[in-house]
């Protein structure tokens, strides 16, 4: 991670789960942090954490936090985070991409309301993003990493009903990261895109969501810990600048990546 000391990070996000725990493993390994978040009252609590949580024994350099409240679905707003990225801290070199939701809208009785919304955010917003980043990058001749923070549901399909929107935002974020590499190389950049794939992850997105899985599911399925994710994000970042990984899936122990039904299971001493 040397060669990212000092240089500047943007987590969407960044106020709670994944995306909090992501801030707090750049900002330990010597990066500072802008962290994006629409509720400022999230970024106000992970602010005054950090004096905790953020001493290093050893007296190595830590990084500095920059909380910005901002819609990412509003493309001014996050235009003025990146300009106000170039201007005061001379560009960004990573992007993490984490803000996303969950939510549960049937094909057949959903609204366009709520599809419309869960797009803008899980889809749409990262594009604008990536977009942004790219252009602070190049502007600012940094040969940076876009992380986005995706599921294993983009990459099967999910058996839960009224999840299917929610399973083709995802989707469309693999289709999406491809195509940024694939659109990154015809323009000769070095820029990196790592998609992180985790399995179920402990956090406040199903609270957000107004719904909780079934308990049966919730008591069968095991759950990583945002801070697994964000060791993840780590990962992809302490790369040789001549690799790059570019789908990383991870899930709890003893979990699969692509759903199943609960069946009773097989007697074996029986057989």
């Amino acid at each position: 991670m040397d060669q990212w000391k000092g240089r500047n990070a943007v987590v969407t996000g960044a106020g709670s789960g994944i995306g909090a725990a992501t801030t707090v493993e750049l900002i330990r390994h010597g990066l500072n942090v802008v962290g994006l978040d629409v509720q400022s009252t999230k970024l106000e609590k992970l602010a005054n954490s950090l004096e905790d949580v953020m001493t290093i024994p050893d007296g190595s350099q830590r990084g500095i936090f920059y909380p910005k409240t901002c819609d990412i679905t509003d493309e001014r707003a996050v235009k003025d985070v990146f300009g106000w990225v170039d201007t005061a801290l001379n560009g960004v070199s990573v992007l993490v991409n984490n803000a996303g939701i969950i939510m549960r809208s049937s094909l057949l009785d959903g609204t366009l309301k709520d599809w419309n919304f869960l797009m803008s955010i899980n889809v749409l917003a990262q594009c604008v993003c990536s977009r942004e980043a790219f252009r602070s990058m190049s502007t600012n001749n940094i040969n940076g990493h876009i992380v986005q923070i995706n599921s294993i549901v983009g990459h099967s399909i999910t058996p839960y009903y009224a999840h299917k929107m929610y399973n083709a935002s995802k989707t469309a974020i693999t289709v999406l990261c491809e195509g940024l590499r694939h659109e990154l190389s015809l323009v000769n950049s070095k820029i990196k895109v790592s998609s992180i794939s985790p399995g179920s992850v402990d956090t406040e997105m199903f609270i957000t969501a107004k719904f909780r899985p079934s308990s049966q599911v919730v008591s069968s399925r095991p759950a990583l810990k945002p801070e697994d994710v964000a060791a993840m994000v780590i990962t992809t970042l302490e790369t040789h600048p001549s690799v790059e990984i570019a789908e990383l899936t991870v899930i709890p122990t003893g979990s699969t990546i692509q759903s199943h039904g609960m069946p009773s299971p097989v007697n074996l001493s029986d057989k």
